[in-house]
Order: C-alpha cells, then structure tokens, then sequence
C-alpha cells in the first residue's frame, strides 16, 4: 500500500469518528495585518515545535463558526498540526473581490511571523483559487510547505457561466453570484440584489420556512424583476447570455488577476488537488487543468489530483456509500498532510 495512503487512512478514520478524539478549544485572537486590518482568527494551538496550517473558510454566512470548517480544523489538530483559522468578512459576507486575495496573502505572511517558520494552506471553493493566486509569489513560495485545495476554479471567467448555467443543480451558487453582479447588468436593482442575497442565506442558514426571506421579497418584487427570476430558473440560453453579459461588464484586469491559471510561473512547493467528480458548481476540469499544467516539463511541481464521487461541493458523502474511493481520499490527504508536517524556521 501507497505510504500516503497509510499516512491518509488514521485521518479519515478521525473524520468518520470511527477514532473518536476530544474537541479541543480555540483561543480567539485578534491577527494584525500589514494592510492596517484585524481578523477574528480561531487557533487551534499544539505545542511550539507543532507544524502549522492556515485554513481558510469558504463562502458562508457562518463564517469561522461553520461546523465543516470547524470538523477539518478539530481533525487536523488532532493529526499533531497548530490550525489558524481566520475570518474573511467579505468572504463571509458572500462578496467576491480581489481584496480577498491581498487579505490571504497578508494573513498568511502574519502566521508565518508570530510562528517564525513556514506554513500549509487549505481551502476550497473561491477561497482556494484566490489563496493560489495570492501565494504564488516566490516570498510566498518560500515561506509556504504545501497546499491542498478542493473544488478550486482555475480560470474566473470559465467558472462564472458553468455556475451560472448550473441553476437547477445549485440554486445557492447561482444566487451568491448574482447577488455579487447583478447591478452590473441591470442597474437600479436593489431590491432584486437583496433577494438574491436573502435567497443564499436561507439556503447557507439552512433557515426554516417561516424563516425565510427570498420568497418574502419574491412577492414585492416589480413584474419585471420577477420575470428576470423565473427566466434565469427556466430559460438556459437567457441563463448562458446574462453570464457572458456579466463577464463582460467585469472590471478590466479582474479576470487575469484573480486566475490562478496566469500565477503558475513561481510555484514551485507540493500541492494536492480534490475536486468532486460531479462538481455542480466548479467543474472538475478546473483543478485537471491546474494539476496537469504545474507538471508539464516546464513547472515540474510536486502535485496530486483527485476527482472523486465522495466530495460534493462544499461537503463530503459517508464513506460507506463509495468504499472504492477511500483509499484514493486517504492517499491525497496522506500526500498533503506529509508535506504540511515540518517547520522551516524562518530566522
């Protein structure tokens, strides 16, 4: 058997509770950036000596109290790893922009500091295309010992319209999305950005009926914006046209810079990519593309990808319901948690 499958297995078996640990407690701090900002972090502290790991949380309303983050951060402690897990709050906000890449590449910088050595990085989604791009600089690159991203995009302005066309598989995905562009392309639109964003909330709240506030709006929404609704839910062409119309009104240079595809050049460290096969909301050629491109003769990057049936995005399925896709899990993380366990001092 695969040593990174051997390293992977007793982690997943954490993650099944089949191996049952104490939950320990984070200590809540303030991280100071150098770009004048605080973020709420959680750390979860080992002793000094301890390899580090920063991951950063996705697009959710829940933020650093989502209970998946929370489970991972728990499970990688558990594997002899100091977590750091600090709060976006754009990223929780559910607004995407390229601050949110100059906030990881800072954040991370500040870890490093306060722990005097290298560190790992982990995220997925949005938040790990924006953590590649911002740690693929060389200083980056020196101070960081490996990735793992899951469900990452490779290119901004391919993922946009494979959401979007995606409604009926992810109805969240879609309203974050439009919350973030839709007065981009119909100007006034306050009320129906405020329904997109209540829509995405009571699905990321998981809110109860009586809760809810996206069909509440639906109903003092104008005809006409009621009608842009039903033909993004029912009419794939018009959902293929308002995305080309809204990568098209997108700040000049927002898609090359937010892109890993284009920050290839100086990556150089391990970096392991997990994507779920049937990625309703990211395609899985993102992370294909991304993997099969840093091992081209011209990067020659250490990497490991992995599509696989046990991932949805944003989630994992009991591993009972794929046994035949549990070694390969364990293999990707086994690669990824050797690479991540060492300190690099950086005095």
């Amino acid at each position: 058997m695969n040593l990174y499958t051997l390293k992977g297995i007793p982690f997943l078996l954490k993650y099944a509770d089949i191996i049952q640990l104490p939950s320990p407690k984070p200590e809540l701090i303030g991280l100071s950036l150098d770009i004048g900002l605080e973020l709420k972090t959680k750390v979860f502290h080992q002793g000094s000596d301890a390899p580090v790991i920063y991951v950063q949380h996705g697009m959710s309303a829940w933020g650093i109290e989502d209970l998946r983050i929370l489970a991972l951060c728990k499970h990688l402690y558990n594997s002899g790893f100091t977590v750091y897990l600090p709060e976006l709050p754009e990223v929780k906000a559910l607004t995407i922009t390229y601050d949110t890449i100059l906030r990881i590449r800072s954040a991370f910088k500040s870890i490093c500091k306060i722990e005097e050595s290298s560190i790992s990085y982990f995220s997925a989604s949005f938040s790990a295309g924006m953590g590649m791009v911002a740690l693929s600089q060389p200083e980056e690159q020196n101070w960081l010992n490996a990735t793992f991203l899951v469900g990452t995009y490779s290119d901004f302005g391919k993922t946009l319209p494979f959401v979007i066309e995606n409604f009926e598989r992810d109805e969240y995905a879609v309203s974050v999305l439009l919350f973030n562009y839709i007065q981009t392309i119909i100007p006034s639109t306050h009320r129906l950005r405020e329904y997109f964003f209540e829509t995405a909330l009571d699905d990321g709240l998981r809110r109860t009926e009586d809760e809810k506030k996206g069909s509440k709006i639906y109903s003092d929404l104008e005809s006409k914006e009621r009608e842009f609704i039903e033909k993004i839910r029912s009419d794939s062409n018009y959902r293929v046209e308002i995305a080309q119309k809204i990568i098209s009104s997108l700040p000049e240079g927002f898609i090359f810079r937010s892109s890993p595809a284009n920050f290839l050049q100086n990556w150089r460290t391990p970096i392991a990519f997990l994507h779920g096969s049937d990625d309703s909301v990211i395609s899985p050629k993102e992370s294909e593309s991304l993997y099969f491109a840093l091992n081209t003769e011209k990067f020659s990057v250490r990497s490991m990808y992995l599509p696989s049936k046990l991932i949805t995005h944003g989630d994992h399925l009991p591993y009972y319901t794929q046994l035949p896709e549990v070694l390969p899990l364990a293999r990707i993380w086994g690669f990824f948690l050797k690479k991540a366990n060492r300190r690099k001092s950086l005095c």
